[in-house]
């Protein structure tokens, strides 16, 4: 079968089609539509589908119904956009309780609450198995703010936000029998929450945006070897990862896990990937004021050798192969 990315492209070359409103079509985070001589929409979807996203066991309602919202508003902060309303499709089984669907709509409600975004519309289904919730978003940006996958230029310095791997770690973590309690240690907590419930970056992101510093930018959710891939192939410039730079979760070793690895390719982050010109380095230096208590953190450099992603460590540098997720090679670090 063909891989996520190979049936994108597939999809993207049979859809292809024009009109005026479109801006950006398939291939980035969020399409991009002409609204008003001044003003874009931005539009993206998503869905959580029970036994591939999640497992009920171990996912409290209202943290998935914040989870359904917030991966879809981190494709609009990816663009540098404010997200306005949304839309909710539930498919519900038969044998699921009424209480763990209230509690998926209390928590959905109450993620639109906190980052202002209205419930519109939506649909209602029957599941033959599992519960799914699929999401789409309107956003929006001024005209020709956007930022896109494809902006980067070689020479320019790459940055993440947060910690890279600790969503991946809570996934283990959970899968090992850990559950999300009050009396749960901090030290796995932190990562639990990280995966169970992530947090868009949209105020650092609108403020890239609106001041120009970021030229390209891609919220991570597969795994940074494959995520910066896609940015990459999209700007056609490459990229050289310092593996000494990366945000590590160095307390991942604890658990018998791989800092590095998870960091590289574990997925669902939802931290912001994006590309600076070396001469807005001081832009970004006054929009880090702005959030001294989210990590921000220059892991590499573009450069002139289009799609290829390499990591050095210790002075050796060597291709990365993006091993990230992938729905149809069920394949992960």
């Amino acid at each position: 079968m063909r891989s996520e990315l190979q049936w994108v492209r597939k999809i993207r070359e049979m859809a292809r089609r024009f009109a005026p409103e479109i801006v950006t079509g398939i291939g980035d985070d969020a399409a991009i539509l002409k609204r008003s001589s001044g003003k874009w929409w931005l539009v993206t979807t998503d869905a959580l589908i029970e036994g591939v996203h999640f497992r009920r066991e171990y996912t409290p309602a209202q943290l998935l119904g914040h989870k359904a919202l917030a991966v879809n508003l981190s494709d609009i902060a990816a663009m540098g956009g404010r997200p306005r309303f949304f839309l909710l499709s539930l498919a519900i089984p038969e044998d699921l309780d009424d209480t763990y669907v209230e509690g998926f709509l209390e928590g959905i409600v109450a993620a639109a609450d906190r980052y202002a975004v209205v419930l519109i519309g939506g649909n209602l289904a029957a599941s033959p198995q599992g519960l799914s919730a699929h999401v789409t978003v309107i956003g929006e940006c001024a005209a020709h703010r956007a930022v896109r996958r494809d902006g980067a230029m070689p020479g320019e310095a790459i940055y993440v936000t947060g910690r890279l791997g600790l969503s991946a770690l809570g996934l283990q973590l959970l899968a090992a029998g850990y559950r999300l309690s009050d009396e749960l240690p901090e030290p796995l907590r932190r990562p639990i929450l990280a995966h169970l419930a992530p947090e868009p970056r949209l105020s650092l992101a609108q403020h890239l945006a609106e001041g120009g510093v970021a030229r390209a930018m891609i919220d991570l959710s597969d795994g940074l070897s494959s995520d910066l891939r896609r940015l990459c192939e999209e700007s056609r410039v490459g990229a050289v990862l310092y593996a000494e730079a990366l945000p590590l979760v160095a307390e991942a070793s604890e658990f018998g896990a791989d800092p590095l690895a998870l960091a590289l390719h574990g997925g669902e982050d939802y931290e912001l990937l994006f590309t600076v010109r070396e001469d807005h380095i001081p832009r970004l230096e006054e929009v880090r004021g702005q959030f001294p208590d989210l990590p921000l953190s220059c892991i590499g450099r573009t450069i002139s050798d289009p799609g290829h992603v390499y990591l050095e460590h210790a002075g050796h540098r060597e291709p990365l192969a993006p091993r990230g997720y992938d729905h149809f090679l069920r394949r992960s670090g």
